[in-house]
């Protein structure tokens, strides 16, 4: 429901200082609320993000004032949703996993996916059949990398929702590569990434289901399974006391659970 008026949205068109005023107040509540919303994800919400969203979002109403061609409320509400929609995921997209465009970003997350979080053996398995018709080069899949790896850094706060701006990434590195802060470099923080990513994996592992959790440690060599990564499935079947069509299914079933379990708990710092 929306009390704009008719009157009130042909004078802010105009550029009518008090009606745009009252538009701005108006859709003030619906901009944080999408806003908030997209800079959400795994529980935490990322409130540098989402003061960067509600700006944009701010100047996507007012440019919408100009663009608009209907004449109701309900209808410039409506309006403005799909424009804040497009807005707010382009300038996540962006953000998150900046020059690059989205289905290169999607097409690694598949690669991430199939290398079982690991994102350096990602970029090779991107590059390989694995990823049928969305096989990506060794250029693309580089460049992907270093988007997902992102630039941070050691000043931003950490997990604000629990600690407010009093702990950040570089207290994080630190007490995770038992250096002072004030001695990190670009290794401590790489080295704790790579220690995150390890956790992060052997937690969705843990999550999943006994005969699901062997074979894709089975397929990817992850101790203390035996690697059957080169091997054929009749080996490693017989070796669980099940079909090959049982390990298939299982491999299947898994990456995708797995899938979603990782990418809970990813970006979570």
């Amino acid at each position: 429901m929306t009390y704009l008026s008719t009157e009130t949205l042909s004078a802010a068109k105009q550029n009518d200082i008090d009606a745009v005023s009252a538009v701005i107040a108006e859709t003030e509540k619906l901009v944080s609320q999408r806003a908030h919303g997209y800079a959400t994800g795994a529980g935490r919400t990322d409130h540098h993000l989402a003061e960067d969203l509600a700006q944009a979002g701010r100047i996507t109403v007012w440019k919408c004032l100009s663009t608009f061609k209907g004449e109701t409320g309900a209808q410039f509400m409506a309006y403005i949703e799909r424009e804040l929609h497009t807005t707010m995921r382009d300038l996540r997209q962006q953000t998150l996993n900046p020059g690059v465009s989205e289905q290169t970003t999607k097409d690694f997350e598949l690669a991430l996916t199939l290398a079982l979080g690991d994102p350096y053996d990602a970029v090779r398995v991107a590059t390989t059949e694995e990823m049928g018709p969305r096989k990506m080069t060794p250029g693309r899949a580089h460049a992907a990398l270093l988007s997902w790896l992102g630039v941070d850094s050691l000043d931003r706060p950490h997990d604000v929702d629990e600690h407010g701006d009093e702990m950040t990434m570089g207290d994080v590195v630190a007490a995770v590569a038992s250096v002072p802060a004030d001695l990190l470099d670009a290794r401590d923080y790489e080295t704790t990434r790579r220690t995150a990513i390890r956790d992060q994996v052997h937690r969705a592992l843990g999550a999943l289901g006994e005969r699901q959790r062997h074979v894709l440690k089975a397929s990817h060599g992850i101790s203390p399974v035996a690697d059957y990564s080169e091997r054929p499935d009749a080996e490693l079947a017989e070796d669980m006391g099940v079909t090959a069509k049982a390990v298939k299914e299982a491999r299947a079933k898994g990456q995708k659970r797995f899938s979603e379990l990782y990418r809970a708990g990813a970006r979570t710092w």
